[in-house]
């Protein structure tokens, strides 16, 4: 049967006629220790047949691929009765009139990174069990989670200002304890919404993995707009002067305080006004605004009334209310006394307002009397409401107004989402670096989907008694190149965390190690790797040290001042070991015992690289590359194991194979590319 491209719905789209079909198969190359590979690859020319221009949704003439280039389809690549590429994916990349399309097929675990492509952490969306508020009782809860099977965990840090020693008494919104998220947790999210399975085995150091948040996430910038309201008041479709709103009382009669709220109800583009786009949020008819969720707000106001006042004067203030209870006032604006007719602006402002979820914001104006007249009389009338817009002496007086502003700081209780703790990192970069940390090979089952990750030193190691003999399997007809120059490396190939500024002078290259290469053609040194992570170090009373807070010099004051700083996300272990304080919350008080996190296990020289990295060591003793040609079947193609090594009993060593280079079936043998390993 001839090669051909086989899409989802069973089409099968023939290959050029001088088209050969060859597979390249690479799931890990351990000399890129910083990249991930597609498991399989294969580029080939699809011919240019009215069946195949149709499948692309190309014009049946001429030239193609001018309005839809880089197509993916989903496919299967068949060769002879061989299914070479299994739930691949197509990229349509060129086209020739006459000889045909070219394409890249990508198999294995190419459909999950392309899944990831371009995604933040921050966009994950964790289950609503894992939601909750940001009170004592939650928090108390949260601190008492032990595995990754829970998402999160409160815990402790010495933050810059000293950490929590045994016993001690903390202020529960002043204490900044916040949610650390399981590594494993993120992890497995990130595959949950990619539609992707996994399996190990995994380093048993995976699951205590934590990732803490070193400070309280704020609302976002999206979220705030969304809440965000400047409203006016309705000028247009009333009786007489002004809008409908309008309410007025003669100057000739003598009355009582008047308190109304003010009907703040419209919001006319045409001025600058600006309506939530959120629902509920602002009620025109009830001229409030409310809060859907715990928050900070800014709030101010702003009212122009006339006021009249023939004998005596009068006067206005303007007030801010919280479910009908008054929370502040702003400057009292009083008429001229005499004076037929005084137009006044009085606002009010509150800034910071806590508010609890379902809390609603009013403004309310107070008119009163305020200087006697002749005979101590007080005459005074008002118009107010009207929306519209005076002007006085040529100047326009400021718009009536009503803003409310949702501030970035998290509040107490504020509701507590496990991807807004999360750091401004891509899903693909968090992969990579767990694919870093512990040197790990992704191999994806070609039919499953399901990718199986595996620390590549440990499983060479626990492999090397049954290494492949492919001794027998060379073809000595073919050219088997020997080269001692490891391509990329370095004499001194170094694997780091990453810097953090914030981090104290004595944690400079803290928990970063070297591997290295006799072979002093190479550069003198390189980095291999590089974490998205920054090292830890140790605080005050054992804590880990997040610090966030840097005491300030220079400045004389009887209490410590601090100023804040931004750590880089960091990687620590969940211990066994617990520390006792109590919280406290107003007149309640809780005794929580979270497990403490450490570094170790995490530094690269004294732990990772003796434990994950023996492969590449191996590698560098005796450097050694072959590129033989091998004697392969289909089968031994199809269930290639890069962690299983092979054997040559001509070398007297085990290798790696490191690639396996268009493989094709009716080829006598295949170029495989393999990497000594001494042990």
């Amino acid at each position: 049967m001839a090669a051909a491209l086989i899409l989802r719905d069973g089409q099968r789209l023939p290959l050029a006629a001088d088209q050969r079909v060859g597979l390249t198969v690479q799931a890990n190359d351990i000399l890129k220790t910083s990249s991930v590979q597609s498991d399989y690859s294969n580029t080939l020319t699809l011919a240019d047949t009215p069946e195949v221009r149709a499948a692309l949704q190309q014009p049946q003439h001429g030239l193609s691929l001018s309005d839809a280039p880089y197509q993916q389809l989903p496919c299967t690549l068949e060769a002879g009765n061989l299914e070479v590429l299994p739930n691949a994916v197509a990229v349509v990349e060129q086209h020739e009139t006459g000889k045909g399309f070219e394409a890249q097929v990508l198999g294995g675990n190419k459909n999950f990174y392309a899944a990831i492509e371009g995604k933040k952490l921050r966009e994950l969306a964790f289950p609503y069990n894992t939601e909750h508020d940001w009170v004592l009782q939650d928090m108390a809860a949260g601190a008492g989670h032990t595995d990754y099977s829970k998402a999160y965990v409160y815990d402790l840090y010495d933050r810059g200002k000293g950490g929590p020693a045994q016993d001690a008494l903390l202020k529960l919104y002043e204490a900044d304890i916040y949610p650390s998220l399981y590594v494993r947790a993120v992890w497995q999210q990130i595959f949950n919404e990619a539609h992707c399975k996994w399996t190990g085995p995994m380093p048993a150091l995976f699951d205590r993995l934590l990732m803490p948040s070193a400070t309280a996430p704020g609302y976002s910038e999206e979220f705030r707009k969304a809440r965000r309201l400047l409203a006016g008041i309705n000028g247009s479709g009333g009786t007489g002067v002004g809008g409908p709103n309008t309410d007025s009382g003669r100057a000739y009669e003598g009355r009582p305080e008047v308190v109304r709220v003010v009907p703040f109800d419209d919001t006319p583009a045409r001025y600058g006004y600006v309506a939530p786009t959120t629902p509920l949020v602002w009620n025109p008819a009830a001229h409030s605004w409310k809060a859907l969720e715990p928050c900070y707000v800014n709030i101010n106001a702003s009212l122009t009334v006339e006021l009249s006042s023939p004998f005596g004067s009068a006067q206005a203030q303007l007030f801010t209310y919280v479910n009908g209870q008054e929370m502040g006032g702003g400057a009292i604006a009083e008429s001229k006394k005499g004076a037929d007719s005084t137009y006044v602006t009085v606002s009010t402002s509150d800034s910071k307002r806590l508010l609890k979820a379902g809390d609603e914001v009013t403004i309310k104006v107070k008119l009163n009397k305020a200087k006697a007249g002749v005979y101590g009389t007080h005459k005074w009338g008002y118009t107010m409401f009207s929306g519209a817009v005076y002007v006085r002496d040529g100047n326009a007086l400021p718009l009536d107004s009503f803003s409310v502003e949702v501030l970035p700081d998290f509040p107490p209780g504020g509701r507590v989402r496990l991807q807004d703790w999360l750091p401004d990192m891509s899903q693909k970069d968090f992969v990579k670096g767990i694919i870093g940390l512990f040197g790990l090979t992704q191999q994806t089952d070609p039919y499953t989907r399901t990718i199986t990750f595996s620390p590549t030193g440990p499983a060479l190691q626990q492999n090397a008694a049954n290494a492949l003999d492919w001794t027998h399997k060379l073809d000595a007809s073919e050219p088997a190149p020997r080269l001692f120059h490891l391509s990329g490396q370095a004499q001194q190939n170094w694997f780091r965390w990453k810097e953090d500024d914030s981090n104290p002078d004595l944690a400079k290259e803290l928990g970063d190690g070297m591997l290295p290469c006799p072979d002093q053609t190479l550069d003198a040194k390189r980095d291999a790797l590089v974490l998205p992570w920054a090292a830890t170090t140790t605080g005050t009373n054992g804590l880990l040290l997040l610090p966030v807070y840097k005491a300030r010099v220079g400045t004389v004051s009887v209490e410590q001042q601090f100023d804040t700083q931004n750590p880089v996300t960091r990687l620590v272990v969940q211990t066994g070991v617990a520390r006792r304080v109590k919280l406290v919350d107003g007149t309640t008080t809780v005794t929580i015992s979270p497990l403490i996190t450490t570094f170790g296990g995490l530094d690269f020289a004294t732990s990772l690289l003796p434990a994950y990295y023996t492969h590449l060591a191996a590698a560098y003793r005796r450097p050694l590359v072959l590129k033989p040609a091998v004697r392969l079947r289909p089968d031994e193609v199809t269930d290639f194991n890069q962690l299983v090594p092979v054997w040559l009993e001509s070398e007297g060593a085990i290798f790696y194979a490191n690639k396996l280079d268009n493989w094709e079936a009716d080829q006598a043998s295949t170029v495989v590319e393999l990497i000594r390993l001494t042990y």
